[in-house]
């Protein structure tokens, strides 16, 4: 979520640290930073807010809040919190709510304004939505999305005079099978019972997709004077489950899916009357509310105990009052704990454990000290067959010279079909392992100068979907580079795959097609109950350079002497090469009237940049000139 920094600051009467600062400050108590960018005169941090606390963080008012706690701002921010108290409403006789499916729908609020006059947003308002990414529309529908942007709360604003009856009526009902309806963008969507909307409680025509977008039946638009805005709690999967179906994701739909608390349509509906009269004019003819089944907030107990052996430290009873005081919660203290209340916008706060995660990252996640992890001898584990059948193979084909390679899941062709395909080519679940081992194989082929390799071979081990059911694969495949006397793409394969079925004895006989063996697994076990680690050694990782690499080749008479030795050579090369020489290999010797002829294949490339065959050359210059020094003669 892009938040803008001017607009974090209305929160709190002194300024704010930097959006840097700020940054950095969530970073390490909150949520990860994807950026600041400064955008006119804001800064504008994007910050990535997951799916625990969607509820809350999903708007300013929410990360103003986080600031609040981190910083020990609390009675700063409480001033000026627009959840600070509960907004009280004339009810209206001009509107009214209506709820069909109340599994689906906990609360519904309406306003009704009269007399507004549609016309660009002040310039501040219009600011304040482009920092977040928004493109202004209008005064009453950037209001909406203003104080969906400050709350977390969505709204939606429908042209009154377009409603049927003398009082208009909203209704959250279950679409009818076969429903139609044209979205505000032109789309049309067939609905179903499975989906909510929102419907003129007079006529039952369709006016929006509840929780995910409006209609344009009763769109405002320029010549609109009198609206309803609608304010309602939708059930959270409900709205997950209609958007996927629709493949129809809005900032609305996002919000609804992280389940924002019943209680803030009030107080959206109260800060959106008061930002359109004061920018659109119009007179409030009052508000409808339906809430049902309102919710208590029940107390979470927790104990000191429990949150330093979680958290791993050693926090008195003064230490975590302290932290809970800086999140403004309610709390009762109790023999050995505390109880604490959520807010009414913590839906996320529901067991001990959440309170003490609360606890620990505000406490500080680097003030948590590191701690071996206790080991209780007398527990014994039984290893999955799976895990332990891959890592036989894997000792086995590594050891051959194999390396393993992860292929994607996802193909272009296959038994079973995605019902949301990230792409064109991604669209079925795979149905064999060789087509992506082949592919591997090739690109594999194109670095096989870079690595020294007269061959490629690879093995992956996986699952695919075939005949109905997921089915454990293993697919080996080799590729022969340089020509050998009595060697194959098939022989490579056919005899690895031999040794291997030496050590796994229940492997089924196969043989090679175009240098790939795929075998199933499903009745293949594990030689041994248990896997010992200790065959392997500590090996430091670099990675592929994604700069082209420059081949060479150099080739010379050397005088036979007994220090004129092939390590000698490889040694005076690879010195001379310097960090840019990344293999030196010998292809070819031979002797002849006293002298010995060296052939050097010399792989080139850079971490940080292409090289320039200007550089090359003056490398190779420097490595002919130390062999000529040697006595050699360039070939």
């Amino acid at each position: 979520m892009k938040v803008s920094h001017n607009w974090l600051q209305t929160y709190f009467e002194k300024p704010l640290p930097s959006a840097e600062e700020c940054a950095e400050l969530l970073t390490f108590h909150s949520f990860e930073i994807e950026g600041v960018e400064q955008v006119g005169d804001d800064f504008v941090i994007d910050v990535d807010v997951l799916a625990n606390r969607g509820s809350d963080c999903l708007c300013h008012r929410g990360i103003a809040g986080e600031l609040a706690t981190i910083l020990g701002r609390r009675e700063e921010f409480a001033k000026r919190d627009p959840l600070g108290h509960v907004p009280d409403m004339a009810q209206a006789e001009s509107v009214a709510v209506r709820i069909d499916d109340s599994a689906r729908v906990a609360r519904m609020s309406a306003a009704h304004i009269e007399g507004v006059r549609i016309a660009p947003s002040p310039e501040w308002l219009q600011a304040r939505l482009r920092a977040t990414g928004q493109k202004p529309i209008n005064n009453v529908v950037d209001a909406t999305n203003y104080v969906m942007f400050s709350l977390g709360q969505p709204l939606h604003a429908f042209d009154a005079d377009k409603l049927a009856g003398g009082t208009k009526t909203l209704v959250a009902r279950s679409a009818h099978e076969g429903e139609k309806i044209t979205t505000l963008t032109k789309e049309v969507y067939e609905l179903d019972p499975s989906v909510l909307v929102i419907a003129d409680g007079t006529n039952n025509a369709p006016l929006g997709i509840a929780g995910i977008k409006g209609g344009t039946v009763a769109e405002v638009t320029n010549d609109t004077t009198n609206i309803i805005i609608e304010a309602a709690n939708f059930n959270y999967v409900a709205v997950r489950r209609a958007s996927r179906a629709l493949k129809l994701q809005t900032d609305a739909s996002v919000r609804f899916q992280n389940q924002p608390a019943p209680e803030l349509t009030l107080y959206a509906l109260r800060d959106v009357v008061a930002l359109i009269l004061d920018i659109a004019g119009g007179t409030s003819q009052g508000i409808a509310d339906l809430f049902e089944t309102p919710r208590g907030q029940t107390p979470i107990p927790v104990s000191y105990a429990a949150i330093n052996e979680v958290l791993g430290v050693s926090l008195d009873e003064e230490e975590v009052i302290s932290i809970l005081k800086r999140f403004g919660w309610e709390y009762t203290i109790n023999d050995g704990g505390i109880e604490v209340t959520p807010p009414l916008e913590r839906t996320d706060l529901t067991i001990p454990e959440d309170v003490i995660e609360e606890i620990g990252r505000i406490h500080g996640y680097r003030s948590l000290p590191a701690q071996a992890i206790e080991v209780d001898e007398r527990v014994s584990t039984v290893a999955n067959p799976r895990w332990l059948l891959s890592q036989e193979i894997r000792s086995v084909l590594i050891s051959l010279g194999f390396s393993e390679v992860y292929t994607y899941q996802l193909r272009d062709t296959g038994e079973l079909q995605l019902a949301n395909a990230l792409a064109s080519d991604k669209g079925y679940v795979r149905s064999s392992l060789k087509e992506g081992v082949r592919e591997a194989l090739e690109k594999n082929a194109y670095h096989a100068p870079l690595l020294g390799l007269e061959k490629i071979r690879i093995f992956e081990i996986g699952v695919v979907w075939r005949e109905g059911k997921e089915e454990f694969v293993l697919a080996h495949g080799a590729w022969l580079l340089k020509k050998q006397k009595g060697t194959t793409h098939d022989s490579l394969v056919e005899d690895a795959y031999a040794v291997l079925a030496k050590a796994i004895p229940t492997l089924p006989d196969e043989k090679a097609i175009d240098g790939i063996i795929e075998v199933s697994l499903e009745n293949v076990q594990p030689t041994r109950a248990a896997y010992d680690t200790s065959q392997y050694q500590q090996v430091r990782y670099t990675p592929i350079s994604p700069y082209p690499f420059v081949l060479r080749d150099i080739a010379f008479w050397a005088p036979d002497a007994d220090d004129a030795t092939e390590e000698f050579f490889a040694t005076l090369i690879t010195e001379q090469g310097g960090s840019l020489l990344i293999r030196a290999d010998l292809f070819d010797t031979f002797s002849k009237e006293g002298k010995t002829s060296y052939a050097y294949h010399l792989v080139f490339q850079s971490q940080e940049r292409t090289l320039t065959d200007e550089e090359v050359n003056t490398i190779m210059e420097g490595i002919s000139d130390a062999l000529i020094e040697r006595g050699c003669e360039i070939r």
